[in-house]
């Protein structure tokens, strides 16, 4: 059908905001199949949750899911349904629901497990990580992510292990350890160059900035501005909310308050738009199958 190959070339290009312009053919699609293909119909969902939960539209990201659960379940398919746990997670991590995103990060790493989905359980562990950081559980967190970098490393997974790194970063950075949270950063920003992964590489930008606020204006304000281009580049809505808002801190730092208002004024249009979202951490998205 045009309408999916018209998807699968939008996400093998990781454009989002593409996915998501296609959203009301792709759920006719859909529907028209969820019976005679329920396969293509749980891929449809499932990639229209991860456009919105790219887009900050949380609510949508949790619908999507939760129809590619049901399907995966109606069909038995235990790997499909460890996933759509996963990104069902990430979705109300987003909300800042954490007890909920930890419950099916739970449920999508005992499914993982079970059925030896090696680099779904590092993602589990590493979305498990990120939420026990926001609780203020950082030895935990640690925990987690160090359990997602070895899985990431034995398999191959590069872009995990950039994740686990910046996840590292974010954790010791709660801890204040700016040192250490800015050498995690940087693996992060390297390996997400290595890769080609735009979205990361800009996340990275916006923790390093994060890192090195409590004493370098003049990286902080570097690394905020190449995070603010390339969210703007790839679409990533709650990424260029997240810069407006750390130029707005680092220009109120400095007595500029002009800019610091216009950064922040700009950042609650975002806010409006797509919710307020804090995501100093990667959340992993579980791939569509």
């Amino acid at each position: 059908m045009r309408v999916l190959k018209i998807l699968e070339q939008l996400v093998d290009a990781a454009d989002w905001q593409g996915v998501a312009a296609q959203e009301h053919a792709a759920r006719a699609v859909a529907a028209a199949v969820r019976t005679s293909m329920p396969g293509e119909a749980a891929w449809v969902y499932c990639t229209l949750g991860n456009a919105c939960q790219s887009q900050g539209s949380f609510s949508k990201a949790i619908e999507c899911h939760g129809q590619d659960l049901a399907i995966a379940k109606e069909v038995g398919d235990r790997a499909g349904e460890g996933g759509a746990y996963g990104n069902l997670g990430n979705a109300y991590y987003s909300l800042g629901d954490y007890s909920k995103a930890i419950a099916y990060h739970v449920q999508g790493l005992s499914i993982a497990k079970e059925v030896s989905d090696r680099v779904g359980e590092g993602r589990a562990y590493g979305n498990l990580g990120s939420a026990y950081r926001v609780l203020g559980d950082e030895s935990k967190a640690i925990e987690y992510h160090m359990q997602n970098l070895a899985i990431a490393t034995e398999v191959g997974d590069r872009r995990g292990e950039g994740r686990a790194y910046g996840n590292l970063g974010c954790v010791y950075d709660s801890l204040e350890d700016y040192s250490k949270a800015i050498e995690y950063h940087a693996q992060h920003l390297a390996i997400a160059k290595e890769v080609g992964e735009r979205a990361g590489e800009g996340r990275a930008y916006g923790n390093l900035g994060r890192a090195y606020q409590e004493g370098n204006f003049s990286k902080n304000f570097e690394y905020h501005a190449q995070h603010m281009a390339i969210a703007t580049e790839v679409g990533d809505r709650v990424g260029e909310g997240e810069a407006y808002g750390d130029l707005g801190r680092a220009y109120q730092s400095q007595g500029d308050f002009g800019q610091a208002i216009e950064c922040h004024t700009q950042r609650l249009e975002i806010e409006k738009e797509v919710g307020r979202a804090r995501r100093t951490g990667t959340s992993a998205l579980a791939t569509c199958t």
